[in-house]
């Protein structure tokens, strides 16, 4: 058999399209974590309040399990969203706060928010 595409040094395929940048690996964990229970809301939260937040406020504020919260809000430090600080108290003092680079999703969310505040999102024809 021969093989055309060789012989001429031409690809037969058509050309690969270029995935967005939030297809691919990083920006695909990035907002699959804006997907998961609760990480709007924390962001939210977080984003209207002055200055970082201790985990107990955050719990009880939002309605999350410890163990969820927890998770939640080590994903969002892997993704660089939320800072962590440990104060060498006794007990142990944890708060957390919005990191530069979560502060800049503030005008996306408000956005998001009020995109979907102005538009029927439950999903129903007339």
């Amino acid at each position: 058999m021969v093989d055309i595409s060789k012989q001429l040094g031409i690809n037969m395929q058509p050309p690969a399209q270029q995935q967005p940048l939030c297809l691919q690996t990083q920006g695909r964990e990035f907002i699959e974590l804006l997907g998961k229970s609760h990480v709007l809301h924390m962001l939210f939260f977080m984003s209207h309040n002055d200055g970082p937040v201790r985990f107990n406020h955050l719990r009880r504020e939002i309605g999350i399990t410890a163990t969820t919260l927890s998770r939640r809000l080590d994903e969002m430090i892997r993704q660089g969203l939320v800072t962590r600080e440990v104060f060498a108290e006794v007990p142990a003092r944890v708060e957390y706060d919005l990191s530069e680079k979560g502060r800049t999703l503030r005008p996306i969310l408000k956005s998001v928010f009020e995109w979907v505040g102005s538009n029927d999102s439950t999903g129903v024809s007339e």
